[in-house]
């Protein structure tokens, strides 16, 4: 089996070749005891032929200014202890040689078999571009192939391509830096401090650790960055500086390849993308397409989703009945249908609205949209401290802050990631949306739509995570102010093209997230609403002898036994053992001790529950709330919706304690797995417990305030 690397910057098509190449025989994972995610798959060829490929963080350079930089280096070198790569193909822009080229010759220059893969050939083409291949391959001294790898053009030479470099280990002078004498005697400094590091490797290798951020290689080997420093110490003069010369070396080699082998053969014409950019970056225009396509996303979360969360709705309460009537009343059906079967329902329900939100996201990251929607926010942003790339780990927060913390790790700046992962869980997260379907579908079921077609409960929602991006913007330009102090660097970014989104893309990611959710939050949920279960359900209670005897009785004297007033009494009787077993039970006793503290919030002791289980994950919230309310019921009251009515009836849930609540759940940060992912991040436990005490004491604040002006109001 060949080992073969997909390197590349971004927005080249580096995964895009991946997901080609490899079809469904892909997973992904991080780097052992990395937080950088990893794509690994595996190809057969048509001879038969079976690659195992890597799919290594997209970066512009290897020198290490970020962990996807230093994680790409380390894989290369086989730091990581993955097998030697046979081939390194490098995805190159058709469009952008000149840029994409530095990324390959330093790779070459650790004596690695690298095969350039220009991709988007086809945009080449448009703006004019022809290319000498066969010169550029001569100059370059690797085989140079032309893609276009969101058609699949190009695979069987890129095949034939990493056939013919397996196993070759030496590169043409001409792709490797022939260092300068001063160069020469700064790379044999350096090899005396590295030492073993880089005994038997390439000056690719010095270099590396020369010109890599001073932070990343003292993290890698203690220390070693000052000592670099002292032996290569940089130049006063900035052109006397080696790691300067480094870099302007490599492009005198580059430069000159680009200007002979790449040709203009007509004016360059005005792009689709640019001229779709003279409306979609305008200020005014610009920024009311960015605001209508949110609209739209919402909607089609709160409304279009129905349908999908109707049939899984139904489909678990037909599994329930069947499963209730399978097996004789006792401990083990009340433990799975009360316990593992409400978990599983609550997970589920709210898998068709997930899956619409991060649809919608796909749609805008694929399309190219989504760099744009970084650039329209970034004069905002930058007003209150945040960079302009703190936008999309902000954006990949509405589905989930885990992964949205994770990527503030292309930010170079360590102070600009640190303000934003302290920001990063006020966005509403898609954990967020069963609280609120739960009460909107109670509170705003009968309200008539706002302008004939919007509905109000997708307004109220849209408001929601309005409110937590206008928090996460002030929490900002406070903390910035207070405890993360300085940063603010500007915003770097590429606009990619406009492109059709792939289907096919688009369905793998959703199936991968739709699996993550299953499997990891969904196990939570379910372990989580066993154990509420069992919280709820022990010390068993049981009615005294006389008070059951006396019921009994009562019951007794209807003559008809189906009459429908045996039956009501029966219901009860029934309602209220569940009732006053709730309320003696370990969880009812733990809502009533907290019952002072969330009162004023117009929460009573059974929400207390609720939020007591949302800790560790929010969307348990809306699974206890069922089994608080909805067990005894008739069959109606099984949905969801069904269960926020039951709350507005009891007069546990009002339309002003329903806005407190969601307003209490947009902002408080109640997810154990963002708390791990912190500490992971920040590498330790000072900065997830400030997020932890501020969120959660911010959320208190805004709910309080919320429920006793409306309370002082008259709406209580």
């Amino acid at each position: 089996m060949l080992e073969v690397a997909l390197a590349g910057n971004p927005n080249t098509g580096k995964t895009t070749l991946f997901n080609t190449l490899t079809g469904a025989h892909a997973h992904v994972g991080n780097y052992p005891g990395i937080t950088v995610e990893r794509r690994v798959g595996t190809r057969t060829c048509a001879n038969g032929e079976t690659w195992r490929v890597h799919d290594l963080p997209g970066c512009y350079s290897l020198a290490a200014h970020s962990p996807e930089e230093e994680i790409a280096h380390q894989a290369l070198t086989g730091r990581l202890g993955d097998a030697p790569f046979d081939a390194v193909v490098v995805v190159l822009d058709a469009t952008n040689l000149a840029r994409n080229l530095l990324l390959l010759v330093q790779i070459a220059e650790l004596d690695l078999p690298v095969i350039a893969a220009l991709n988007m050939m086809d945009a080449a083409a448009a703006e004019g571009l022809d290319l000498d291949l066969v010169g550029l391959a001569a100059d370059l001294g690797c085989p140079c192939v032309p893609m276009i790898a969101r058609k699949g053009i190009g695979i069987p030479l890129l095949e034939q391509a990493v056939r013919d470099v397996a196993g070759r280990r030496q590169v043409k002078p001409s792709l490797v830096s022939v260092p300068s004498a001063e160069m020469r005697r700064a790379i044999e400094q350096a090899r005396v401090v590295l030492g073993d590091l880089v005994d038997g490797r390439s000056d690719g290798e010095v270099l590396w650790w020369l010109c890599s951020d001073r932070s990343i290689v003292d993290r890698l080997q203690p220390g070693l960055g000052k000592r670099l420093e002292l032996a290569v110490p940089r130049a006063q003069d900035p052109t006397r500086d080696v790691r300067r010369q480094v870099t302007e070396s490599r492009y005198a080699r580059i430069d000159p390849i680009v200007m002979r082998r790449v040709r203009r053969v007509r004016p360059r014409a005005q792009t689709p993308s640019e001229r779709i950019d003279r409306w979609a970056l305008h200020p005014v225009i610009g920024t009311g397409l960015f605001v209508v396509a949110m609209a739209l996303l919402f909607q089609a979360v709160f409304l279009w989703a129905n349908p999908a969360i109707e049939a899984v709705d139904h489909g678990m309460a037909w599994v329930t009945g069947l499963v209730h009537g399978a097996l004789p009343p006792g401990l083990l059906s009340d433990i799975l249908v009360d316990g593992v079967l409400s978990g599983v329902a609550g997970t589920l329900v709210f898998l068709p609205q997930i899956l619409m939100l991060f649809l919608g996201i796909a749609l805008l990251e694929d399309s190219g949209y989504l760099a744009r929607t970084a650039f329209l926010v970034d004069r905002l942003m930058a007003r209150v401290g945040l960079p302009g790339k703190a936008f999309v780990p902000l954006l990949s927060s509405f589905a989930c802050a885990v992964p949205g913390i994770m990527a503030t790790r292309t930010m170079g700046d360590r102070r600009d990631r640190l303000l934003t992962m302290l920001v990063a869980p006020l966005m509403s997260c898609s954990a967020r949306l069963p609280v609120y379907t739960l009460v909107t579908a109670a509170v705003f079921a009968g309200t008539a739509p706002v302008l004939g077609f919007l509905s109000v409960g997708g307004l109220v929602v849209a408001a929601m995570y309005g409110l937590g991006f206008l928090l996460a913007v002030a929490a900002a330009f406070v903390l910035r102010r207070t405890a993360v102090k300085g940063g603010g660097a500007p915003l770097l970014l590429e606009m990619p093209p406009y492109r059709w989104p792939r289907p096919r893309n688009i369905l793998r990611a959703l199936k991968d997230r739709a699996w993550v959710f299953v499997t990891q939050t969904g196990a939570v949920i379910v372990a989580l609403s066993v154990l509420l279960w069992v919280l709820m359900a022990f010390p068993r209670f049981q009615l005294p002898a006389e008070e059951l005897a006396s019921r009994q009785a009562v019951v007794a004297q209807t003559t008809a036994p189906d009459s429908p007033q045996r039956v009501e009494a029966l219901r009860v009787i029934e309602r209220d053992v569940e009732r006053r077993q709730l309320e003696q039970s370990i969880a009812g006793h733990l809502g009533k001790a907290i019952e002072p503290l969330i009162a004023p919030l117009g929460f009573d002791w059974r929400i207390g529950i609720g939020l007591i289980g949302s800790f560790a994950a929010r969307e348990v919230l809306v699974p206890v709330m069922a089994q608080v309310y909805g067990r005894g019921h008739d069959d109606s009251d099984e949905a969801v919706s069904a269960v926020g009515q039951t709350m507005l009836r009891s007069g546990t849930l009002t339309p002003l304690r329903g806005v407190s609540l969601m307003v209490f759940f947009a902002i408080a940060m109640q997810c154990l797995s963002t708390v791990a992912t912190l500490k992971r991040e920040t590498n330790g436990w000072k900065w997830p417990v400030f997020a932890l005490t501020y969120l959660n004491a911010l959320a208190w604040i805004a709910s309080f305030v919320v429920y006793q002006i409306g309370a002082a109001l008259g709406y209580a």
